[in-house]
C-alpha cells in the first residue's frame, strides 16, 4: 500500500458522548482500519492536527480530548487510572473491531493501561515519546523541563486550536495530572502487552528524554524502536509527514520510505 507523500484536505465529523459522568469529545476522518489518538499532558487533541490529513489517507482516524482537557467535559478529581477504562467504555459504544491505538506524552501511559485492561480490542500500540516508566524527578525540575520543550527548536508549530486549548485555565486538573505523572507506574501493565508495539522518540526531547525510550524498549522487547533524530517532545509537529509515515508502515507492515518534505 502507497505512502502518503503530501497532505491533503480531510472531512471531519466531530461529535460528543457521555461516558459516566465524562463528556467526551472527538474527531473523526478518513477510511479505512480504525486508528485511535490518545494526546498527553496539558494538551488536547489538537496535538495529532498536522499528522491527522496524512494519517487520514488510509485509516478512520479517532482523536479524543481527555476528559477536562480541549472541549470534553469532566465531573469531579481527575484520576490517571480512571482514564483507560472510560476510554475502554468509549470504544465499546462506537461498536469498533480491535483498533490500532497511539499514545503521546501522558497519553501513552493511558494507551499502555489500556492495551492492558480491554486487550481484545486493540489489535497494534504506538507509543510516542510515552510515559509509562517511572520518572523519578522532582516535580520543579519536570515543570521546568516542560517549559523548556514548549519553546524548544524541533518540536514544530502549536496549530491555533491547541494554543487556544492550551491556554484555557485549568490549574486544579493540572496540578492533579502532574501529581499523578509524578507517581505513575504502568511496569506491571508493560509485562503484560505482547501486540505488536511501535514506540517513536524525538532524539532531542529535553521534556521525556531518550533514556526513558530505550527504558520502555526494555520493558516491551518486543517492540520496535524508531527515533527522529531531529525532533523534540512533539515529533507529530515537527516533521508530520515522516512520522506519519513511520506510523503508516508499521501498521501496513512495510518498510518506510523517505518522503519529500
Amino acid at each position: 500500500m502507497a505512502m502518503p507523500k503530501r497532505k491533503v484536505q480531510i472531512s471531519e465529523k466531530a461529535q460528543h458522548i457521555t461516558i459516566d459522568h465524562h463528556q467526551l469529545y472527538y474527531r473523526v476522518a478518513g477510511s479505512g482500519k480504525p486508528l485511535v489518538l490518545i494526546h498527553g499532558y496539558g494538551t488536547s487533541g489538537h496535538i495529532w492536527q498536522h499528522a491527522f490529513p496524512y494519517l487520514a489517507q488510509q485509516h478512520e482516524v479517532f482523536i479524543v480530548d481527555l476528559p477536562g482537557y480541549g472541549r470534553s467535559r469532566t465531573d469531579g478529581v481527575w484520576h490517571l487510572r480512571e482514564m483507560a477504562p472510560i476510554l475502554a467504555q468509549w470504544l465499546q459504544k462506537l461498536q469498533l473491531p480491535s483498533v490500532a491505538l497511539m499514545g503521546h506524552s501522558m497519553g501513552g501511559a493511558i494507551a499502555i493501561h489500556l492495551t492492558a485492561h480491554a486487550p481484545a480490542q486493540i489489535e497494534r500500540l504506538v507509543l510516542v515519546n510515552a510515559a509509562g516508566i517511572p520518572l523519578y524527578t522532582p516535580l520543579p525540575a519536570l515543570a521546568t523541563r516542560s517549559l523548556h520543550s514548549m519553546f524548544q527548536f524541533g518540536n514544530g508549530s502549536l496549530p491555533l486550536p491547541l494554543i487556544r486549548d492550551v491556554l484555557q485555565p485549568r490549574i486544579q486538573l493540572l496540578w492533579q495530572n502532574a501529581q499523578e505523572m509524578k507517581r505513575s507506574d504502568f511496569r506491571a501493565e508493560l509485562a503484560q502487552i505482547n501486540i505488536p508495539t511501535l514506540i517513536i522518540w524525538g532524539g532531542r526531547d529535553v521534556m521525556l528524554p531518550i533514556a526513558l525510550g530505550r527504558a520502555l524498549q526494555e520493558a516491551l522487547p518486543h517492540a520496535t524502536f524508531t527515533t527522529m533524530p531531529h525532533c523534540g517532545h512533539r515529533p507529530m509537529l515537527a516533521q508530520p509527514a515522516l512520522f506519519s509515515q513511520h506510523v503508516i508502515a508499521f501498521l501496513n507492515d512495510a518498510p518506510a520510505q523517505n518522503p519529500s518534505l
